[in-house]
């Protein structure tokens, strides 16, 4: 059988990931194992016709195909979604079509789950079956439990495409629409208080993305200040190189990082305005996250307001609406809100959700309110607090520093009077009379220690004598 390995690593045959296809390789090899290393080549795959001729004759002369590749900021990396978006935009999905595929991805586990429904649902959106995923920790290859694991995936694999048993679609197919959203008179500019807005777009012009910009621009005046991600300056994706692990330098000297730190990272308010291709936002989105890399495992918008506009069938995406809301909270901000141009009956309801959202980002940004952080972003911040820790300083020197700066280090063995004061509970707990007399008051003992918040606390004093 002949598999096609599109491999979405911007470093080739050179990555961590494609240790796990020279595995495959060697394990079975009674098949043949092409790869296509469209990340690192996506340059000339877009612009010379003959290699992206030469790119599509091999994925339709395959039997099946594997994703492979390393996750970059929640999904594949950037260079893999513009191969994608390519392959939509030249209608290519005829070489894909039929074929039964899979996705291998190398990460920490980080929203790789991500990465995996993205390939999957694109997989089935070019008439492919999908026929399962593995995702491993970067080192898990060096153990020889994993080693089997992975030959059970690929035996599975290819068994699934030898087979070719009828499989279920996971993921509808996205609806689209022609609609032409128009905004109505724009209103007055609020009163911004100081606050600083950057508003940051890929709207192409004329389109519905660029007048829900112009529309939030309006409202927060001259206070606001649109910017393409053209003007961002990026040559290219990001390399994977971790340049930047040692002190937040990015191997790139083509202006991103002053533009990203200088003009973006300053800005009180930031709105993200995105448009939807395939299933999720464009490439060049992509890229931008991507390359923010260089400041590592940090948060970019400590303290921050974010609002999102999108233009694009955003309430169909599961996935993107995932990403979008854990990306916030893990760079320290506040998701204000999330602005969609899918009312199409109603254009002045998106003016209004518009506003709203305008003015609720300008409200919080006084108040300085950002949100409790939900199960993803704590487990991401857990996830790169052992990663950090126990393997990853030894590059990734900037984040060290700025974890044990910020207190990122809250390990629960630190907290050395918790830990006798668990023990000591532990050890009375069996006890049967006392364990007989907490089950018997459990909730009383459960509340009680919130008792002195009612007389003690310095906000409910301050709220009271408002």
């Amino acid at each position: 059988m002949k598999i096609c390995v599109i491999n979405g690593s911007p470093k080739g045959q050179d990555s961590v990931t494609m240790q796990y296809v020279r595995f495959l390789r060697e394990a079975f090899s009674g098949h043949t194992f092409t790869i296509e290393n469209v990340g690192q080549e996506i340059g000339r795959i877009g612009t010379k016709e003959d290699a992206w001729m030469r790119l599509t004759r091999e994925i339709a002369a395959s039997d099946a195909i594997l994703w492979a590749t390393p996750v970059y900021f929640m999904l594949v990396p950037s260079q893999l979604k513009h191969f994608i978006e390519l392959v939509f935009a030249r209608n290519a999905k005829d070489s894909f079509s039929g074929k039964y595929a899979a996705s291998l991805t190398t990460s920490v586990h980080f929203f790789d789950h991500t990465a995996h429904a993205y390939l999957h649902a694109v997989s089935e959106d070019l008439g492919m079956h999908w026929a399962g995923l593995f995702s491993a920790k970067m080192d898990d290859l060096l153990s020889v439990q994993h080693q089997e694991n992975l030959v059970g995936f690929c035996s599975d694999f290819l068994d699934t495409a030898s087979r070719r048993p009828p499989v279920q679609r996971w993921y509808l197919p996205v609806a689209g629409n022609n609609f032409i959203y128009r905004p109505g008179v724009a209103p007055e500019a609020f009163e911004t208080r100081g606050k600083h807005v950057v508003i940051l777009t890929d709207g192409a012009p004329g389109s519905n993305l660029e007048r829900m910009v112009t529309r939030a621009a309006a409202c927060f005046g001259k206070a606001a200040t649109v910017l393409s991600l053209s003007e961002a300056g990026m040559k290219g994706g990001c390399l994977g190189c971790c340049r930047c692990a040692f002190d937040n330098t990015c191997v790139y000297t083509d202006g991103f990082s002053s533009f990203w730190k200088e003009t973006v990272r300053k800005a009180d308010i930031l709105i993200l305005a995105g448009t939807v291709r395939d299933r999720y936002l464009s490439a060049a989105w992509k890229q931008c996250f991507d390359r923010s890399f260089f400041m590592g495992h940090t948060p970019n918008f400590p303290g921050k307001q974010v609002g999102i506009l999108i233009e694009g069938p955003f309430s169909q995406l599961a996935t993107l609406r995932e990403v979008l809301t854990a990306y916030v909270p893990m760079q320290g901000a506040n998701l204000s809100g999330i602005v969609t141009d899918e009312d199409e009956n109603d254009p002045a309801a998106i003016d209004a959700r518009i506003d709203a959202l305008a003015d609720r980002c300008i409200r919080l940004a006084e108040s300085g309110y950002v949100a409790p952080m939900t199960f993803p972003a704590v487990a991401g911040h857990k996830i790169f607090r052992d990663e950090i820790w126990s393997e990853l300083r030894v590059v990734f020197k900037a984040d060290h520093r700025y974890y044990k700066k910020h207190g990122f280090y809250d390990f629960p063995q630190k907290q050395y009077g918790r830990r006798v004061k668990t023990t000591l509970l532990s050890c009375l707990l069996d006890l049967p009379p006392i364990r007989k007399d907490v089950v018997r008051t459990m909730k009383q003992h459960m509340i009680k220690p919130f008792e002195t918040v009612f007389t003690t606390s310095p906000v409910l004093k301050r709220m009271k004598g408002r």
